[in-house]
């Protein structure tokens, strides 16, 4: 795992293009401490393209693995934050047509794309960010994985086009400006994360996950998708019953590595099977991690130990207070190369990793989105069915009963069932609401000009409705899957754990987002993906007899921080400093009396801690970076 960075300059006139390339790199350093390299890349006719890596070694831990790497002719250059599990595989197949000079997979990524060119897509099975500069057709290609595991972000202006693995990078370059994205800011208060292709800065693009992008020697550029996960629709039926291979070559190909190899360990279901799985594969007992907690409605510790006794792990608990946490804030503020209201748990337990002398671990991320292990597969359509079934009763008995139901509940879910009452859905289906931070009439409280809100909230819904229009999709278990996937899992937990994890550094892998696993459970018959009284039925049938009934039947926790007690306590003070006090760049954006009525809300109990805890890390952000 590293960071990449490239500038191409179409300005033949440029001087500081090699400085900016310095300073995008010096901002991405955490990502890639072992090693640095910088090419300048012209030529006569086209444009100057200055190419830059941070590495990271994992596989090949020798300079025959230095970055960035060109062919034997020199006509293609490669700079990549990628692992490419099947490259002995790839290497074999290729090997009567090319002399490799390393051992590591970086190489055999470039050979593969000299041989194939963008048809080694297909051939790829790994997570990857990468850019390839072809000489001879004078253009510069991104490409970024199938799921999104590893991310890439661009920048175009009028004489040069930027690419980075964060953000920071391109604010680091000088390039970019600093204006707050409208559209980034309306999904970031709506959801607490930011939305693919947009970033925070206005100018700042995201490569979209399986996507991409050619420029040309005129800086004209196209992004084309290359795999999408409803694809697999149209693959015959399967009959269900090659899970647990599937997944088991998923951990496998996940082995390959030259540092030690670790896991992160809930206890639930998810990463259990992980652990069981890398406990079949190696000879060696694998570490696990797992962040404790005295508050013991938010602690896993007992199950995550139960599990470390079953596969004899080399097991560490990290056992986390809101004086540790406090402690541990500006650096995991710092860690962010965006705003983002989850994250700061991977922060701490990548860290806990770093320390036990890990550089890889694998996680249970994606299990959820697959097996339907969130509410949302429920909820949603029961709200629907609910929605068409409320339609046969009179108004006023129909107010009558919101209204005694909405008193019944926090003020948070009050206002859900408000919303959904009014049909508002913070998008073009009941998903969004359930997965919404502030309802759509709150995100219009809190925006200073309402008139863009509203503006936002008309874009957003047009938006999902599209991504919604798909004739493949079908069946209410397929749906809920593919956008827990697309907008949650990509658009935070994929990112934060990038982000998080490599500010240490610590490469995280996640069997789960194996495309062919994804393709599997896409490809399965709606008929056997019914929910059941056993969560998440499919995978915990996978897995018998390898696990206990206490870990398989076990009631679902998710891996949060206990902030609501905290931000009453210890942190307290802390989270007035910042939401108690007006940021520069913000003061036209957002109303500072909404942002302080929100936390006095929360402190009377009637908001949970999520709201004003997105709104405490989003001000701290702005502040820090803008």
């Amino acid at each position: 795992m590293c960071g990449i960075a490239g500038l191409l300059d179409f300005d033949k006139t440029s001087e500081n293009s090699g400085r900016i390339l310095r300073l995008m790199l010096d901002s991405i350093r955490h990502r890639g401490p072992d090693d640095r390299g910088e090419e300048l890349l012209s030529s006569e006719n086209g444009p100057t393209l200055h190419l830059g890596h941070q590495r990271f070694s994992i596989i090949d831990l020798s300079p025959g693995g230095h970055q960035p790497m060109p062919n034997d002719d020199k006509s293609l250059w490669l700079s990549t934050n990628s692992e490419i599990y099947n490259y002995k595989e790839l290497r074999e197949e290729l090997s009567d047509k090319f002399r490799f000079n390393s051992q590591s997979d970086t190489e055999v990524l470039l050979k593969a794309y000299e041989h194939w060119g963008l048809g080694c897509l297909e051939k790829l099975r790994g997570m990857f960010a990468f850019a390839v500069w072809d000489s001879k057709k004078q253009s510069l290609i991104l490409v970024r994985d199938r799921l999104g595991i590893k991310p890439l972000y661009y920048l175009s202006t009028e004489k040069q086009f930027l690419f980075a693995s964060e953000v920071r990078a391109l604010l680091a370059s000088g390039l970019s400006d600093k204006d707050i994205n409208v559209t980034g800011l309306y999904h970031y208060l709506s959801f607490g994360h930011l939305k693919s292709p947009d970033s925070i800065i206005g100018n700042i693009q995201e490569l979209k996950p399986g996507h991409y992008l050619v420029v040309d020697r005129d800086g004209d550029f196209e992004e084309t998708r290359y795999w999408h996960p409803l694809d697999a629709l149209n693959k015959p039926d399967n009959d269900g019953q090659a899970i647990q291979d599937i997944l088991h070559d998923a951990v496998k190909y996940r082995q390959v590595s030259d540092v030690p190899i670790g896991a992160f360990l809930s206890g639930g279901i998810d990463s259990s099977a992980i652990v069981s799985h890398m406990s079949r594969i190696s000879d060696n007992p694998p570490t696990t991690l797992t962040i404790g907690f005295k508050e013991k409605e938010f602690d896993e510790s007992e199950h995550s130990a139960e599990i470390s006794d079953l596969f004899k792990t080399r097991h560490q608990l990290l056992t986390l207070d809101e004086e540790q946490l406090l402690e541990s804030l500006p650096a995991a503020i710092n860690a962010m190369d965006q705003p983002t209201m989850d994250g700061i748990n991977t922060f701490l337990i990548s860290r806990a990793a770093n320390e036990a002398g890990l550089k890889v671990v694998l996680s249970g991320l994606g299990g959820d989105e697959l097996f339907g292990g969130y509410p949302s597969f429920r909820l949603a359509p029961q709200l629907q069915s609910r929605k068409k079934m409320l339609n046969f009763f009179p108004k006023f008995l129909v107010n009558l009963g919101t209204g005694l139901v909405k008193n019944a509940l926090p003020s948070d879910q009050s206002n859900k069932i408000d919303h959904w009452m009014q049909g508002k859905f913070s998008g073009a289906h009941e998903y969004f609401l359930i997965r919404a931070l502030f309802c759509q009439d709150q995100v219009s409280e809190i925006f200073n000009d309402k008139s863009l809100a509203e503006q936002e909230t008309l874009k957003n819904f047009e938006s999902t409705k599209e991504s919604l229009n798909l004739d493949k999709l079908n069946g209410d278990f397929n749906l809920i899957s593919y956008l827990e996937t697309t907008h949650y899992l990509q658009n935070m937990l994929l990112r934060d754990t990038d982000m998080m994890s490599m500010a240490h550094p610590l490469e995280v892998r996640v069997p789960f987002m194996d495309h062919k696993l994804v393709e599997y459970m896409f490809s399965m018959p709606a008929k056997l993906k019914k929910l059941s009284a056993t969560p998440k039925a499919l995978l915990v049938d996978s897995m018998k007899p390898a696990l206990p009934a206490s870990i398989v039947h076990r009631k679902k926790m998710g891996f949060t921080l206990p902030f609501e007690p905290w931000m009453r306590g210890a942190m307290k003070s802390e989270m007035e400093s910042v939401l108690l006090t007006s940021v520069k760049p913000l003061e036209d954006l957002i109303s500072q009396s909404a942002v302080e009525n929100i936390w006095k809300q929360f402190l009377a109990g009637k908001l949970s801690w999520s709201r004003p805890w997105a709104l405490y890390v989003f001000k701290r952000w702005v502040d820090k970076n803008l």
